[in-house]
């Protein structure tokens, strides 16, 4: 590789981490000039009291995306999860969560081992699967929203709840922040995740157990799309086939807009968190500024092909498909 070809990478890269600080700046003068009340302490805690259920999903799918695949089954699984919590919450209480993670982690690995074991791309594997669970939700639940009821509803405090005038919520996502940046920066799997997103016959050369990884990334990813499902369970003291419908695309589109490229190899959980502030600061800009619900559809269909167009490392893709 040549010097000026190192130098054009390093400088993209450069841009590329410090885009999202920048977009996320912008958008938070625009809507501050429209609402002065927006960097209020009571709007910005209530903000990032929303936006956790969509960091922990987008954490997940961090990792996935890290090794250049994608799991396009997160928001099914969710559902799935909501439907799972919601129904045991009357016999296991506070415990309830516990199999609904064990069924993300099952989604995770049958996902992952799809794809590693058939050599199925990611993208059909996890398409499958969001088939698979949202028919499996519609089933389980007879097509019908189950509600927790008002005598069962003090086991959801523990999401719902306060402490020292904050959001139980809150306090979950730090956590999850936390715990992914940790497994991400400070594990071996986090470091061979990058390894085979930046080159994957260069890790297998090197001896890394390639499929073992990718499943793992995928199991971690339906984990955090469940716990995102107990967690939307929680707050709306319910679960169905369409609770989290929308998640998947702004899940996605936190991890890109933050700056983890499509491609593999380089981003984070700290770069989906910025991501995470930007798509929720943006919803606050497009209600406030009177765009169509539905439109908002649009725009996140509209921001991850710019952010990909401007992340992806076109050195590494020579046949695009």
């Amino acid at each position: 590789m040549s010097v000026q070809t190192q130098i054009a990478k390093l400088r993209k890269r450069n841009w590329v981490e410090v885009m999202p600080i920048i977009t996320l700046v912008v958008l938070i003068i625009i809507v501050t000039i429209g609402s002065p009340r927006f960097l209020l302490p009571t709007n910005i805690v209530g903000l990032l009291s929303q936006s956790v259920t969509l960091l922990v999903m987008g954490l997940g799918q961090t990792f996935v995306i890290l090794l250049g695949s994608i799991d396009l089954s997160i928001a099914a699984v969710a559902a799935m999860s909501t439907i799972i919590t919601a129904a045991l919450i009357p016999t296991l209480g506070w415990f309830a969560f516990i199999p609904a993670l064990l069924y993300g982690v099952f989604a995770g690995w049958l996902t992952g081992f799809v794809h590693t074991k058939f050599r199925i791309p990611s993208f059909i594997a996890s398409l499958g699967a969001m088939g698979l669970w949202i028919g499996v939700g519609f089933v389980v639940s007879n097509a019908t929203p189950i509600t927790v009821s008002a005598a069962n509803i003090h086991f959801t405090k523990w999401v719902t709840g306060k402490d020292y005038g904050i959001d139980n919520i809150i306090f979950i996502g730090i956590a999850a922040l936390i715990f992914a940046f940790i497994l991400e920066a400070y594990t071996p799997l986090g470091r061979y995740i990058k390894a085979i997103g930046a080159g994957e016959r260069a890790s297998a050369v090197s001896g890394v157990n390639i499929d073992r990884y990718k499943l793992m990334a995928f199991m971690f990813c339906g984990f955090m799309a469940a716990f995102s499902g107990v967690l939307l369970s929680n707050r709306m003291a319910g679960g169905s086939a369409r609770m989290a419908d929308g998640f998947q695309m702004r899940a996605i589109a936190v991890v890109v807009l933050g700056g983890t490229a499509i491609s593999g190899g380089i981003g984070g959980a700290l770069r989906t968190f910025i991501g995470v502030l930007i798509v929720m600061v943006l919803e606050v800009g497009m209600t406030m500024y009177g765009v169509n619900v539905w439109f908002q559809q649009a725009v996140y269909g509209a921001i991850i092909i710019i952010a990909v167009a401007l992340t992806i490392d076109r050195s590494r893709i020579t046949i695009v498909k």
